[in-house]
């Protein structure tokens, strides 16, 4: 088990002059210090590396958008949406109404009065019709 790079056999001379230089009673307080201190540095690293990370990703972002296969993707995704138009888009354009499909629209209604008149009863007999 090495700690940075301490083996346990270091790391034990070293609490050992730390104590006789210190004293046992300075010694608790300087351990609490230390371990304040270590977790600071910590703290201050990780807000350093998230700091960093955010222009990374910034880069890792443009780069895949300027790559040649992604570009080639993106394009035949715009392009098969363009060729085969959603149903939605069908439907508007089948109900778009054109002068010539209203003139054929008028056009039938009159065909189908005109069949109506035809087959409604003829009165017999002079009678006037209802």
């Amino acid at each position: 088990m090495n700690i940075a790079g301490v083996g346990p056999a270091e790391l034990l001379v070293i609490l050992i002059v730390a104590l006789v230089v210190f004293g046992p009673e300075r010694l608790p307080q300087i351990a609490r210090d230390v371990g304040k201190s270590i977790g600071k540095w910590r703290q201050a690293l990780e807000e350093i590396e998230s700091v960093a990370e955010a222009p990374m990703k910034e880069v890792k972002e443009i780069k895949e958008a300027l790559d040649p296969a992604s570009i080639e993707k993106k394009l035949q995704e715009s392009v098969q949406r363009i060729v085969t138009p959603e149903s939605q888009d069908d439907e508007e354009t089948d109900q778009i109404v054109t002068p010539e499909s209203q003139d054929d629209e008028e056009t039938d209604q009159k065909a189908t009065d005109e069949e109506a008149t035809e087959h409604e009863e003829k009165p017999e007999n002079g009678e006037v019709a209802k």
